[in-house]
């Protein structure tokens, strides 16, 4: 039986009632910027930074926070907010201007101490380190001897972690520790998993809704409820394990406005209720979304040289025999990707929005590099700036650039531009007029700063010739904002991808952000980061002050392990699907990939052709990469299948929609293809758009509750609910066919579940029994 037991303010909050219509007293328009995202609090205590809620921090009258102490900078940019012994794990922060209060959602989570214990079975150490994915593998704390074992006593989130331990300098696994998982770079990791007490956390789910009032269903213990319109409380009642809200009056006036809910009890917080508003009422229909709701996004990422040539005078690659032909330009450009957006290429796959690769100006000449076997390069990719505010001549002009992005506003599309911050070339003229700019290169250990990503996260450099830049001086932090201002203003882009965003401390992504809001009038700015790290950095550069999301790479990993092999079991999947949305909501922004030019090709793991215990480079070099098995193809559907179908952004890698194979970098970057299409790569595309416009006209794959149903060895089932639009996902990754019988919640009762993609349906009142074949899925629908 569910037990509500809610706490004295929320009894308080819902003794308001609830039978009409509320108008709240608020001002005209908002002190805040956008609806804020909630502020995940760390137990030591979080900095909030108030000015990037705020559009004028002066106004502020005062901080509340409940249950936790509070320090209010002199300045008012900022707040310390520090939890107490019974700090929940839902409270709000109330922040007063002019009497009114805004709302900002404070999650807390308490880590957990857990001592690990190392056996040497007899061998002699003098120094034992652990290093792994929760301190970002730098071999930093040390075990203590205790007699013939060694001990160290960690303090983690609860969760899944690979990590080694480096003896006496030497990095090894875990030997008394038999849990191991891929590397991803040919070795095996140790895992550590912390348990979860939220899984007993309560479940919320949309139950049903009027022109004037929504229902939440309730599954579990509730201690705490918080329940905003946009950034205000409004009020609720509870009867019978439903939570019921009237939509205030003040909602009919904006077009767009959000209602959103959370609750919790002693094991943690719930999942994120995230409900649309179409001038105070609920968005029923997909037919009602804009360009401008982020939510409903499929984006397509493309390395603009290797898409589409469009114009041939201005191809140039570079004559230098040292470089060979994968790694100089091939002749696209922007002109090229214009002929594609007007021919409805990417409106009849289904994306709203495309991604083009870095576009400034990049070196004439190429560059050898720094880590053996020292290969040359051009700089096609554009990932090495010497100017910051031209388009590269081989990819086109400016006027090139206004046309695309007319035409592509004209499709009914946003494009964001690939951005550049953590570091220029050593051409670019800023840096030649101030390499005291530069972080540090000669370490003073003798070693070359570069490529230390996680020792040296925040000054190494990608090579000698790529300089990294120092951001801690205020002229690096304002020339590279102004310059991004630059492409905002100047083309009316929509955003940006922000390469190399863990190397670039958080100050300046606020910067960045703050500006982006106050000397623009734009509605929509979408800005996702990337960053391979543990979720906990990753999640340090998402939220309402910095970025919206970044890709979610730790899921995408998982996914591709279990989806690529047959030896890895669904659960797994399950579990590193769990942590995501624990992490970052059930209703995030995060970028869910098939895949991008930094990686191989999921399908040339799943193709055969390559292996995960081998050098994805050295293979690309080598050999010609191509589909083994046919299986291959089918398995890139599931996971185009799967990243279309959970909570965040879904993101297509060229090519990947019908199947292109290639190893690591450059190989994964072959030309794209438009014509002559085999049988499996228009099988694949045909299915891919299937897909994607499947989650583009259906709100519960969009805005939906995601519970678990089943998960085993070789399949996963999960439904996406959305008041009454209901979606349930199958997948079987066996080779054989696979009968999945599932009792369905009472709320989830339903008898008109269609399948997308012919699987055996039947549906016996709460019961559902799919049958799939081998390698498949389905998208049950009502």
């Amino acid at each position: 039986m569910n037990r509500i037991n809610l706490l004295i303010p929320i009894l308080l909050i819902s003794l308001f009632s609830c039978s009409k219509s509320i108008e709240l007293n608020i001002p005209e328009s908002s002190e805040m910027y956008e609806v804020s995202g909630p502020v995940y609090i760390n137990p030591e205590g979080s900095d909030i930074y108030l000015n990037g809620y705020f559009r004028q921090v002066e106004k502020i009258d005062s901080v509340v926070t409940p249950n936790y102490t509070s320090k209010l900078s002199e300045d008012k940019k900022w707040v310390q907010v520090k939890p107490l012994e019974n700090t929940p794990a839902l409270e709000k922060m109330h922040v007063f201007i002019d009497g009114v209060s805004y709302s900002i959602i404070l999650l807390y989570e308490k880590k957990i101490n857990y001592t690990l214990a190392f056996d040497p079975k007899g061998v002699i150490y003098k120094n034992i380190q652990i290093a792994g994915n929760f301190n970002s593998w730098v071999p930093s704390e040390s075990f203590v001897q205790d007699g013939d074992v060694w001990k160290i006593t960690l303090i983690l989130s609860p969760g899944k972690y690979q990590y080694q331990l480096v003896a006496d300098g030497k990095w090894m696994p875990d030997p008394g520790n038999t849990e191991q998982e891929s590397n991803n770079i040919g070795g095996f990791n140790s895992v550590l998993t912390i348990p979860d007490p939220s899984e007993n956390a309560p479940k919320l789910y949309t139950q049903s809704c009027t022109t004037s009032k929504i229902n939440i269903g309730i599954d579990g213990n509730i201690n705490q409820i918080v329940c905003l319109w946009d950034n205000y409380t409004i009020p609720f009642k509870i009867l019978d394990n439903t939570i019921s809200i009237q939509i205030p009056k003040n909602a009919g006036k904006p077009e767009r406005s959000y209602i959103r809910l959370w609750a919790c009890n002693e094991n943690g917080y719930s999942n994120d209720i995230f409900i649309p508003l179409e001038y105070g009422k609920v968005i029923s229909d997909a037919n009602q979304l804009k360009r401008t709701d982020k939510h409903a996004q499929v984006l397509y990422f493309m390395l603009v040289d290797r898409f589409n040539n469009g114009d041939k005078t201005i191809d140039k690659p570079v004559n230098d025999p040292e470089i060979q032909d994968k790694a100089n330009y091939w002749g696209g450009d922007l002109e090229g990707i214009t002929q594609k957006v007007n021919e409805g290429y990417f409106n009849s796959l289904g994306i709203s929005m495309i991604w083009l690769s870095p576009i400034t100006q990049n070196p004439q000449e190429g560059f050898v590099e720094y880590p053996a076997p020292h290969r040359k390069y051009s700089g096609y990719h554009g990932y090495w700036p010497v100017t910051l505010t031209t388009v590269d001549n081989r990819f086109g002009s400016s006027a090139d650039l206004e046309i695309l992005v007319q035409s592509t506003h004209d499709k009914n599309m946003n494009m964001i531009l690939d951005y550049v911050s953590n570091h220029v070339h050593e051409q670019n003229i800023n840096y030649r007029k101030h390499p005291e700019w530069a972080t540090i290169l000669d370490l003073p250990d003798g070693r070359k700063n570069i490529r230390i990503w996680d020792e040296f996260r925040l000054t190494t450099w990608f090579d000698t010739f790529i300089p990294s830049l120092n951001f801690d001086l205020p002229e690096v932090e304002d020339m590279m904002s102004d310059s991004a201002m630059f492409w905002i203003t100047k083309y009316n882009i929509d955003g940006f991808r922000h390469d190399a965003t863990k190397h670039i401390p958080t100050p300046y992504w606020r910067t960045l952000t703050k500006k982006l809001r106050d000397e623009t009038t734009r509605g929509f700015i979408f800005q996702i980061g990337e960053t391979f790290g543990s979720r906990e950095l990753i999640r340090s550069y998402v939220g309402s002050d910095m970025l919206d999301g970044q890709f979610d790479f730790n899921l995408y990993f998982d996914m591709r392990n279990i989806m690529a092999t047959d030896n890895e079991p669904f659960t797994k999947l399950t579990q590193s699907l769990k942590e995501s949305l624990k992490f970052y909501g059930s209703h995030s922004l995060m970028g869910n990939i098939t895949g991008n030019h930094d990686l191989p090709r999921f399908i040339a793991f799943a193709g055969g052709a390559l292996s995960f215990n081998e050098d994805d480079k050295a293979a690309g070099w080598n050999r010609d990469i191509q589909i083994i098995d046919t299986i291959g193809y089918y398995k890139l559907l599931q996971v185009t299948a799967f990243i279309n179908t959970i909570p965040g952004i879904p993101v297509i890698y060229y090519g990947d929609e019908i199947g292109i194979p290639g190893a690591g970098d450059p190989d994964n970057r072959r030309p794209m293809k438009f014509d002559n299409l085999t049988r499996f790569e228009k099988m694949v595309k045909d299915q891919t758009t299937k897909i994607i416009h499947l989650r583009r006209n259906n709100l519960s794959l969009i805005y939906g509750d995601l519970i678990i149903l089943h998960s085993d060895e070789n399949s996963m089932v999960y439904e996406r609910k959305y008041f009454d639009q209901i979606s349930i996902v199958a997948f079987n990754k066996s080779n054989t066919n696979k009968t999945i019988q599932i009792t369905l919640p009472e709320y989830l009762k339903t008898t008109n579940l269609i399948s997308s993609f012919n699987s055996d349906v039947r549906i016996t009142d709460n019961q559902l029994e799919i049958i799939l074949k081998p390698y498949s899925f389905d998208i049950l629908s009502n």
